[in-house]
């Protein structure tokens, strides 16, 4: 199979346009960088503005939900706060997005935005644009100073919101976990049929149908092959999509709480902010799958990578512990987390084992070590009814 093919090079030069008029006169020359150039999410940074471009099939009502959930005063010690999008000053074949109460698509996308959230998306050669400050990622070449516990402090954090506060009318998008590990299976079909796809497939077929997108838990409670499932939550506020990968850390200079037009205000971190008063903040970012599920969905990732073996004992009891020292609601506040993870963390050890075959089988090469240790997962899931390690 061949690669994505490359952004969209017009689309691209527009993002950095926005990104230059957010920067302002702090923006110094040189090339922007192209942190993703997936067909899912186009991110360029400029400076210290990073410009999004959201998958074509992205629903503008639900992005507008989330952005204002981001944008809320509850959600700014957990989430990363999107930047206001000023007016264009050059033509640009952009728009603002719709308004909540109009049906996306068609001629009235243009209208203006009327309400206290307007200006934090525009769209742009049909798609869905929005904008956020730089943080600085995660190093995946220092392991041990992983922030596991900041991570697991900002999940319990966002798990605890009262939704009544930042959702009065009471219509949330639902979280986007159990649609991605189909996607994930869709792409792994689209790649051929391998032996390790077939162990992929074989694993997905006993995942229980809520954590395989299916909407029902069996009547017994438990799920194909053994998996134990609790019953699926549909009360708390979860990220969706969490990893390592999805926490920055914000300079000392910046807070995640600015959504004003124009290059955001400088100032020191809030007391008692992730990372302490004065030397910034973690904070969660990727709001595409933000909504209303079951907060097992947000740990399911770094208890499948345990499972797999590929993430230490030390760095899960940290994450785990951290959690729970922070009132996450997701797992028991003592005792055994696997009840209430098994389900979810198999069908993220399916999704992660059938991303990495798709992509080999793309790529035209072997399964590297990781790869391998997340298809031998999903074999062990057939094999046997306990969780893979535990």
């Amino acid at each position: 199979m061949r690669a994505d093919p490359p952004p969209d090079s017009g689309l691209v030069r527009d993002l950095v346009r926005i990104g230059r008029s957010l920067a302002g006169d702090s923006c110094p020359p040189g090339d922007p960088c192209v942190l993703s150039g997936r067909a899912d999410g186009l991110v360029v940074r400029i400076d210290d503005v990073v410009v999004k471009a959201h998958a074509h099939e992205t629903d503008p009502q639900d992005l507008r939900t989330r952005l204002k959930l981001a944008a809320s005063p509850q959600l700014r010690s957990a989430l990363l706060s999107p930047l206001a999008i000023p007016p264009p000053r050059a033509p640009l074949p952009w728009r603002p997005a719709p308004p909540d109460n109009m049906p996306s698509g068609g001629a009235q996308l243009g209208t203006a935005l009327e309400d206290a959230q307007a200006g934090l998306a525009l769209e742009v050669r049909g798609r869905l644009i929005t904008a956020w400050p730089a943080g600085v990622p995660v190093s995946p070449d220092d392991p041990d100073a992983a922030p596991w516990e900041e991570a697991a402090t900002l999940l319990a954090r966002l798990h605890a919101t009262a939704l009544a506060a930042v959702a009065p009318a009471g219509r949330l998008p639902h979280a986007g976990a159990p649609g991605r590990v189909a996607r994930a299976m869709a792409r792994l079909r689209a790649a051929g049929r391998t032996p390790a796809g077939i162990a992929v497939e074989e694993a997905f077929a006993r995942l229980a149908p809520p954590a395989s997108g299916g909407t029902a838990a069996p009547p017994d409670g438990s799920g194909a092959g053994g998996a134990r499932w609790r019953g699926e939550r549909s009360d708390v506020l979860v990220h969706g999509d969490f990893h390592l990968g999805q926490v920055v850390r914000l300079p000392d200079a910046r807070t995640a709480g600015d959504t004003m037009a124009g290059a955001p205000e400088r100032r020191e971190a809030p007391p008692g902010d992730p990372g302490g008063p004065g030397a910034g903040g973690f904070r969660l970012i990727d709001i595409d799958d933000l909504g209303v599920g079951d907060p097992a969905w947000d740990l399911a990732r770094p208890a499948a990578l345990y499972a797999a073996g590929l993430l230490p004992p030390e760095a899960w009891w940290r994450f785990l512990s951290a959690y729970r020292a922070a009132g996450g609601c997701a797992v028991p506040a003592e005792g055994d987390p696997w009840p209430a993870l098994d389900a979810a963390a198999r069908a993220l050890a399916v999704q992660s084992a059938a991303l990495a075959v798709a992509a080999a089988s793309r790529d035209g090469r072997p399964l590297d070590e990781v790869e391998t240790a997340l298809v031998d997962t999903c074999r062990r899931m057939v094999r046997v009814g306990a969780p893979p390690m535990l």
